[in-house]
């Protein structure tokens, strides 16, 4: 199909460290949640990236930490696009004002988009079935517990279209997470009364069972 005259040229490809900074977050293990001494920052772990959201700073596990200003240094920001760096499934997520502040655990990736670029596109093709076999290809190690190195991640080439259109998506993203969630909270709450409702009428008043 031949393009219009009017119609601007496509971008060419960049590499993604050239439009964000890509880092690993700071390594803690699960018994560090239960006996580091420290002020207690909550931590984002492999587990609290579901269905492209991460897990509210609120419910997250706690890791204390002796020097937390240098924890807080990997402290995600709103708009930021996290990627599992280890584990068995590649998991995107991307951060909303709810979670931001939270300490990114060193099994997680960030990607932080420059000024120029919105977290919200990143995500998209990052998490894309298009984009995500690229990514599989990258990661390495044994079958049961794969790794992907942020370098490796920085060095993909990705086509970002106009900052007006990228604002017009990253909006149509979050939009889609946002009636995701408030459907996943309706019916959690649903079922809870559903619960309710049938063990009243299966036990009564006695709930000693």
């Amino acid at each position: 199909m031949k393009r219009s005259p009017m119609q601007a040229p496509p971008a060419p490809p960049v590499r993604l460290v050239d439009i964000s900074e890509v880092f690993a977050g700071i390594g803690v293990s699960r018994e560090d949640s239960l006996e580091r001494p420290g002020e207690k920052l909550p931590v984002i772990g492999v587990r609290d990236l579901q269905d492209g959201m991460v897990t509210e700073r609120e419910a997250l596990d706690t890791v204390g930490f002796p020097d937390p200003s240098r924890a807080k240094t990997y402290a995600v920001r709103s708009d930021d696009v996290l990627v599992t760096g280890r584990g068995t499934l590649l998991k995107f997520g991307l951060v909303g004002n709810e979670t931001a502040g939270a300490i990114a655990s060193g099994n997680v990736i960030v990607v932080r988009p420059n000024p120029a670029t919105t977290g919200g596109v990143l995500f998209a093709i990052l998490s894309s079935e298009v984009f995500r076999p690229k990514i599989e290809v990258l990661r390495r190690g044994a079958t049961t517990l794969l790794s992907l190195s942020p370098k490796d991640l920085a060095k993909l080439e990705i086509n970002l279209p106009p900052l007006d259109e990228q604002q017009r998506i990253a909006a149509f993203v979050k939009d889609a997470q946002t009636a995701y969630r408030t459907a996943i909270e309706a019916a959690d709450i649903r079922r809870r009364l559903a619960r309710r409702l049938i063990d009243a009428r299966l036990f009564g008043g006695n709930r000693n069972y």
